[in-house]
């Protein structure tokens, strides 16, 4: 608010843009907001059962000059070694801070010197707070085992800078005050512990936190009396991106959300650590029911599963690092979710039966499955108003209001904590979580095709391209045999054998064996640079080591002079050795070849002279 008593500037300052002595003080109230209930709320918004909160105000000169320092430090951040080494990231911090003093700019000529034109209010709230001190501690853990992270940063303090910059924009071209405090945090952390834009595409990232904002500013509804936005902020923009990459088939090409997935996997207990800082957030926030809800139907959904069909519908994982993160960050957001017990535990529901029923169609399409557990949040946002008005009334009501009743209300959250605890605890301790899994070899999912499990089979074939991305010799030599097969993907002779030959590269036995073993049958081999090396691997496996394959083909290339001298002695031996090991072919050339070389058909087979 204007403080009518501030003595105004000096007139050497009236020509200034941003020195205009008429638009006001900056006049910053800090507001501290203890309620959960209170998360995107104003002071009036708060519930009759909430405490009051404690405010205290201050007032501070020129809320432009604050913008000006975060555009320069947008700008400024282009400087940084790590920003730097991608020309497509700075020159979209520059273009950004270009537009923002643009728009700044014209705002400003616009508003003219009006009194109140620029204001802003700082706004502590409790529930962003320390959301973003918990996400931050799961990007310590998780950075402390990926490097991949810490490089990151300073593209993740771009992003918050960025939304900083646009809330302020958009508050005083709407007419309203800036409000600040700690919002922007747990919105561009949790968004960056789900999706990256590959550097190249950085600007896309800008994209999708502006339509995130945009989001919470634009598309709201009535709820509880008062207008508040609709979609969890941090997931708006994220599952608008998600629509247009996987329409357009993009995601692999422009974002490295696979890539994150994967790297969640090989944290050390990440369960554990999000289970821990998990608690901090039930605790103060009430929203236990939800994870709980969520967690035990993914259990349930998990076991019925298996029962029935022998195999698991999760694949490698009951329950994953990615998804147990959704159901800590994603769902538990009191502002767009509902507020009866009953209602959280729907919620928590929905949210498992969503994401199981998205699993199984992204996978069956072949569609990144890190989308899976995004997609479901705005469906339920959408859903929270019927599901509180079906909960909120009638014998559903009844059973609520009479659950909410049994104790005082934070006393009921510690036996929902209690119940969560105990329900991890016990998966931790069976070893459904962070445990030995089946699904987890590639031989589970092989028998289980073999047996005529086609979902088996896309499993297996799943597993074996995950490795193959990884540079695995042992999972090229399995893709190429499927290449060859023709069964779980289109026969493909040439791509068998450019994985058999990079199989061999990595020195995989069996890979060598087959590089010579379609070449031998089909006369089809990437080059002969790779018959060749596949042949020196076979000599060097030393004779009594030999397995029955590599010696049949050892005594196939002596036999006929494969890239070798052609040599009957040395391959009668290499074919006694794998008739030897059970080789049914190596025995029946046993005979023919004696009877050659006794014949002396071959200068081979005379002794020396």
């Amino acid at each position: 608010m204007y403080d009518p008593s501030a003595r105004g500037p000096s007139r050497g300052d009236e020509g200034h843009p941003f020195l205009a002595p008429r638009i006001g003080r900056f006049h910053l109230e800090v507001t501290h907001l203890d309620s959960p209930s209170s998360v995107g709320a104003r002071p009036a918004d708060l519930s009759p059962e909430s405490p009051a909160p404690s405010s205290s105000s201050s007032t501070v000169e020129h809320p432009l000059r604050l913008v000006l320092a975060i555009l320069l430090a947008l700008a400024g951040l282009s400087m940084l070694p790590l920003v730097r080494e991608s020309p497509n990231v700075s020159r979209t911090l520059w273009i950004s801070a270009a537009g923002f003093l643009l728009w700044l700019v014209v705002l400003r000529r616009m508003r003219g010197a009006r009194v109140g034109a620029f204001r802003a209010r700082v706004e502590i709230v409790r529930a962003h707070y320390v959301q973003a001190a918990v996400q931050f501690c799961i990007y310590l853990y998780w950075g402390w085992f990926t490097p991949e992270v810490a490089p990151v940063a300073p593209r993740i303090v771009a992003q918050l800078l960025f939304l900083y910059a646009l809330q302020a924009l958009l508050a005083w071209t709407r007419g309203r005050e800036w409000t600040i405090g700690f919002g922007p945090l747990p919105i561009i952390f949790s968004t960056n512990l789900l999706l990256w834009f590959a550097p190249k595409w950085f600007a896309l990232q800008f994209a999708m936190v502006a339509a995130g904002a945009l989001g919470k500013e634009f598309v709201q509804w009535k709820r509880d009396g008062r207008a508040t936005h609709i979609f969890n902020p941090s997931v708006f923009g994220q599952s608008l991106a998600a629509v247009l990459l996987i329409a357009t088939g993009l995601t692999r090409d422009l974002t490295l959300g696979e890539h994150i997935a994967y790297t969640f996997e090989s944290v050390p207990h990440f369960l554990i650590v999000l289970f821990a800082l998990g608690l901090v957030v039930q605790y103060l926030f009430g929203v236990t029911l939800m994870t709980l809800a969520a967690a035990a139907t993914l259990a349930v959904i998990n076991v019925t599963y298996t029962h029935f069909t022998g195999i698991f519908y999760f694949s490698t994982l009951n329950i994953g690092a990615t998804i147990f993160l959704g159901l800590h960050l994603l769902v538990t957001d009191p502002a767009t979710s509902p507020r009866t017990n009953l209602g959280k535990v729907l919620f928590g529901v929905g949210y498992a039966v969503l994401y199981s029923g998205f699993f199984g169609l992204f996978r069956e399409h072949d569609i990144p499955l890190f989308w899976d557990k995004l997609l479901p949040v705005p469906i339920l946002n959408l859903s929270v108003r019927a599901i509180d008005r079906l909960t909120g009334s009638g014998i559903l009501g009844r059973i609520d209001q009479a659950w909410r009743s049994a104790l005082p209300a934070a006393r009921l959250n510690l036996v929902h904590m209690g119940v969560w605890a105990a329900l991890f605890l016990s998966m931790l301790g069976t070893g459904f979580i962070e445990g030995s899994h089946r699904g987890q070899t590639l031989e589970f999912w092989k028998e289980a095709y073999d047996a005529g499990n086609d979902r088996a089979g896309r499993t297996y074939l799943e597993m074996v391209r995950v490795g193959v991305a990884r540079g695995s010799p042992r999972q090229l030599n399995l893709l190429g045999v499927e290449y060859l097969n023709g069964k779980l993907v289109e026969a493909n002779p040439a791509a068998a054998a450019q994985c058999f030959a990079e199989s061999c590269a990595g020195g995989y036995l069996l890979g060598c064996q087959n590089v010579l073993g379609q070449f031998l049958t089909t006369q089809t081999a990437r080059s002969p640079q790779d018959v060749e090396r596949a042949i020196t691997h076979l000599e060097a496996v030393p004779q009594a080591g030999r397995d029955a394959a590599t010696a049949y083909f050892l005594g196939v290339v002596h036999e006929f002079g494969v890239y070798r001298k052609r040599d009957l002695d040395a391959a009668l031996a290499d074919y006694r050795r794998a008739c030897e090991l059970g080789h049914a072919e190596a025995c029946s050339r046993i005979a023919r070849l004696e009877r050659q070389i006794e014949a002396g058909t071959s200068p081979a087979s005379r002794p020396a002279r």
